[in-house]
């Protein structure tokens, strides 16, 4: 590849591209912000693991002399990806702020510079020389600034992912983040004019043509992007003339901060903010830029700062201590600073501690400061990786600090739990046609008229991958209630033919078992009941999700493999004494008391029995499930000799409209998160299949009954043996 850049440099961006969307895929699954698995990709690619494992192998295919290559795609992504940010920028997020938002706000960002700044008294003659762009003042302000960041994109999708955004402590978060933001991006514009101001007279000149170049982009610019606008509505479509004349607005304002010394990407964020807010010409512009920019050079970016960090330079145990110190104070005052003003506002601590973590989160935009720092030359190579690593561990702690110290989500933000006496189902949803056989069967299950039933229809909404970088706040409710229509939809308009009361809820997810667990259990439902959908990995229908679900769950579970249920008038369940059977003979009782269904309750023995063998008294278990006047006449008890379970209720399935089966190794029905023998019985049964599971300890569904044990209320019909036997 020597001697052919273009080689080279595609070789370098396609492993960049590779490891990033891999790492990110990764990180993603353990609940971490893509960002942060892309972030620790650029860092793999570097000096600090790669270079370090193969230096042979990086120096083909990272030579230095490419490396400029990749900083200038990287700039040009960084310049536009603080568009995008300009561009997410909501201003009522700026006006209008509460009491508490105002304090947090201004303390998180005051405390964590302050910190900064004194800290840099103790690391200056330790870590920094006296090189003329390394004077004092330049970097203590750095380091004030670098430590006052908020990441404000990754945060609002921690919101939105864990359903806080609805929340106080989500609104009073956004809002501190949206003006961190703002203020620590104006702190940075002053920082970089000092530092590359030689004297009084340059500074106030560059003071001067800052001041002028934001009135002229209020005043003159900002209305032409109105016009812009107008032109996108007659239109109705974002033409590649006015997409040309945004881009050329982009780099003309990025290039006149440059020229004015307050760095390019100040003027690529400023653009963004100005553009009209809340309107489709934006969100179209946002979507058009996003994939290229995020996916394609951001990248990029993650790998040039990874060329630039080498951990190895951290090479003594005191730098390691500098390190742990430095981001002892970072987290002392975004998160200590953040967290204090909240409970001095009012907030519990539980709130508090909430608000200063997410607070904490730095990620991307640490990285894109520590770059102007290093290009400015007011921190070493050293000090570099330093602030690196910190901005990878706030952004690490994220998450998992959330949920130690904030578990509440918005699937916990529960109406109430169900009342005394009341049955209610939850229904997971996640293929629109699943819907309509679940909402009848959850209607002939729960009772119809049953005042006190309570069915809720639940649709997860995974985040989409574009949604990785962008704040989403504004849209968040909107895009929830447009993406839960459509799945919703067929379900809703049979609940209404059926005159049955729904409650539907919808959000963000990225665990949809543990969430659909979560909702069960603060809705206080008695069963789950979800369709059957084959899993990515595996054939069996109880492996992937509903595998997650049924170990997840604390209520009972119930798995419908539809074909074509349209009723339930006769119902089979299949009996070989496990809890699970049972809790499926108490299901058929209901479809017999709500829907007149005919239950056959089938027993399979194996030929020639003794009676000496362990008795399964299904006699016993049908008889105090249908302990309620009228409803013994309507159930059959079946015995039949067969050394094939299964085999035994394939050939009698047909006969049915419904098979209520127990989860069980009788029946080849085992729970298995990667299973790859499908279960017979469900792949061979020729009429709807319900495959259910009794949670241990739970209780049977429905309102509580009286049971006399050995009363007498009915003699089944026996066909083929006694039932005494059985």
């Amino acid at each position: 590849m020597h001697g052919n850049p273009l080689l080279t440099l595609l070789v370098q961006v396609g492993l960049i591209l590779a490891l990033s969307r891999a790492m990110g895929w990764l990180f993603a699954r353990f609940h971490q912000p893509q960002v942060m698995g892309e972030m620790v990709a650029g860092i793999m690619l570097g000096p600090s693991l790669f270079g370090w494992l193969a230096p042979q192998a990086a120096a083909t295919i990272f030579p230095a002399d490419t490396v400029q290559s990749l900083n200038v795609l990287s700039q040009v992504g960084v310049i536009f990806f603080l568009f995008l940010i300009g561009l997410e920028l909501d201003p009522k997020l700026l006006r209008n702020r509460g009491h508490a938002a105002v304090v947090i706000s201004h303390v998180s960002i005051i405390a964590p510079f302050l910190l900064g700044a004194g800290l840099t008294l103790y690391l200056y003659t330790r870590l920094f020389n006296n090189a003329p762009h390394m004077r004092f003042t330049a970097v203590a302000l750095f380091m004030g600034a670098a430590m006052s960041i908020t990441a404000f994109p990754v945060l609002a999708r921690i919101l939105i992912e864990r359903n806080l955004h609805k929340t106080k402590v989500g609104a009073v978060t956004i809002t501190c983040a949206a003006v961190d933001d703002v203020t620590a991006w104006c702190m940075l514009a002053f920082v970089v004019a000092v530092a590359r101001a030689d004297g009084l007279r340059p500074a106030l000149l560059t003071a001067a043509l800052s001041a002028a170049y934001v009135a002229v982009m209020f005043f003159a610019v900002r209305p032409f992007l109105r016009r812009l606008e107008v032109v996108y509505g007659k239109h109705g479509r974002l033409s590649q003339s006015v997409m040309a004349v945004v881009f050329l607005l982009v780099l003309g304002s990025a290039f006149t901060t440059e020229m004015i010394g307050i760095h390019a990407l100040f003027g690529a964020f400023l653009m963004g903010a100005i553009m009209p807010k809340g309107t489709e010409f934006v969100r179209t512009i946002s979507e058009k830029l996003e994939d290229f920019t995020v996916v394609f050079l951001l990248p990029i970016f993650f790998a040039f700062t990874g060329l630039r960090t080498s951990v190895g330079l951290l090479n003594r145990p005191e730098l390691w201590l500098d390190t742990g110190l430095i981001v002892l104070v970072a987290c002392a005052g975004k998160f200590g600073g953040s967290a204090v003003a909240a409970r001095a506002c009012g907030l519990g601590w539980r709130e508090a501690c909430a608000i200063g973590t997410l607070m904490n989160t730095r990620g991307l935009m640490e990285l894109v400061i520590l770059n102007i720092g290093r290009d400015l030359g007011v921190i070493t190579d050293a000090v570099f990786a330093m602030m690196v690593l910190m901005a990878l561990v706030t952004t690490f702690l994220t998450t998992p600090l959330l949920h130690w110290v904030y578990t509440r989500s918005g699937a916990a933000e529960a109406p109430g739990q169900a009342p005394s006496g009341a049955f209610s189902v939850l229904i997971p949803v996640s293929l629109p046609r699943s819907g309509v056989p679940l909402m009848q069967l959850a209607d002939l299950i729960t009772g119809p008229g049953n005042p006190a039933r309570r069915i809720f229809a639940l649709y997860l909404r995974r985040p989409t991958e574009r949604e990785a970088y962008r704040s989403g706040i504004e849209e968040s409710e909107a895009e929830s209630a447009r993406a839960a229509s459509e799945p919703l939809a067929p379900l809703l308009e049979e609940a209404r033919t059926r005159g049955v009361a729904v409650e539907t809820v919808s959000f963000v997810t990225r665990d949809v078992a543990a969430d659909i667990a979560s909702v069960a259990r603060s809705r206080g439902v008695g069963i789950v009941l979800m369709g059957f959908h084959k899993p990515v990995i595996g054939s069996t229908i109880l492996g992937g999700t509903v595998h997650k679900v049924l170990t997840a769950t604390a209520a009972d579970v119930a798995v419908l493999v539809d074909r074509g249920f349209h009723g339930a008038r006769k119902v089979l369940v299949p009996y070989m004494g496990t809890e699970h059977d049972r809790f499926a003979i108490e299901l058929a009782r209901r479809l017999a008391k709500n829907a007149a269904a005919a239950v056959t309750v089938m027993h399979v023995v194996p030929p020639g029995r003794r009676p000496t063998d362990r008795p399964l008294d299904a006699r016993g278990a049908v008889t105090r499930t249908f302990d309620e006047p009228g409803l013994a006449a309507g159930v059959t008890l079946r015995v039949i000799e067969d050394p094939s379970p299964v085999n035994a209720v394939l050939t009698s399935a047909k006969e049915f409209d419904l098979v209520i089966v127990g989860v069980g190794e009788e029946w080849g029905l085992e729970s298995h998160l990667f299973g790859w023998k499908a279960e017979r019985i469900a792949r061979d049964c020729p009429t709807s299949l319900l495959v259910v599971r009794k949670q241990p300890g739970g209780n049977p569904p429905g309102e509580a009954r009286s049971n006399s044990g050995g009363e007498k209320i009915g003699q089944p019909d026996r066909k083929e043996q006694p039932v005494g036997t059985a």
